[in-house]
């Protein structure tokens, strides 16, 4: 089995109203669920004109604002990573990713067995209004859902697959699909995690994007995954896998209750 790796090459609100959308891209008086999803373009230092993109979104814990991402795709980031956000207003920003975090330090907390990392947000001065921005963007703790629907239910899974969505006008790209299996336990690098698998697959760019399910009578959403790459067969087959939301939900609590500096966690070669 593979695992796909979400990188491309290219070019805080407990109050928010969450699922019941106008469909008014201008308005900005509400924000599509889709659309809280952001993406982190990270420049290859030898080709500052290309990179690597991968999906992230926004949780708000406790009066703290963490940005969360597939552990793979914060590998990738660097000192001139670039988080690229459509706005409440639904204007098209972008903001480095060191005036989001508390010092130079690598700011990803990483899990130790699944594909998920973790970066606390406490912006310099000169990153305050872009954090305030990113707070608009934010889903609250509880939106991760830690009981996972029945097999065969639809879901939402938000991203950048291969870059598109990311440039100016912002919109992430939504695939729906369906979840295929119950949690389950897969090998990966570190030894082996807890994941969903669900379909259809969908494309590099997508890893750190949420799978949202939505209440079809009230339009409310949960999370119910993160996605993080594909399982396939010698034939071609694939599968896509996520981190279930119960797992990042853990991790948040867990951080909430951490005073140390960002760092990353042990993990086996």
């Amino acid at each position: 089995m593979t695992a796909v790796r979400c990188v491309v090459t290219l070019l805080f609100a407990q109050s928010l109203c969450f699922g019941v959308c106008s469909g008014d891209e201008e308005s900005g008086d509400e924000i599509e669920r889709w659309d809280r999803v952001v993406a982190i373009q990270s420049p290859d230092s030898e080709k500052q004109k290309s990179g690597k993109l991968c999906s992230a979104f926004l949780i708000e814990n406790k009066g703290d604002l963490y940005l969360i991402t597939a552990a793979h795709a914060s590998e990738e980031t660097n000192q001139n990573s670039r988080v690229l956000y459509r706005d409440s207003k639904g204007k098209s920003q972008w903001v480095s990713l060191m005036l989001l975090v508390p010092s130079d330090a690598n700011p990803w907390t990483l899990h130790k067995t699944s594909d998920l990392a973790i970066a606390k947000l406490a912006a310099s001065e000169k990153g305050q209004p872009y954090l305030l921005q990113l707070s608009e963007l934010a889903m609250p703790r509880d939106v991760l859902d830690g009981r996972l629907p029945r097999r065969t239910t639809q879901i939402e899974s938000v991203g950048y697959p291969v870059g598109l969505g990311a440039a100016p006008p912002m919109s992430a790209l939504v695939i729906v699909g369906n979840i295929a299996s119950k949690e389950l336990t897969s090998k990966n690098r570190w030894g082996k995690e807890p994941v969903i698998f669900s379909t259809p697959t969908v494309a590099q760019g997508c890893s750190g994007g949420p799978a949202f399910v939505v209440d079809a009578e009230t339009e409310s959403f949960q999370i119910i995954g993160m996605y993080i790459g594909v399982v396939a067969d010698e034939s071609g087959a694939k599968l896509s896998k996520m981190v279930p939301a119960r797992v990042i939900a853990e991790m948040l609590d867990r951080e909430a209750c951490d005073t140390r500096e960002p760092s990353d966690e042990s993990r086996p070669d």
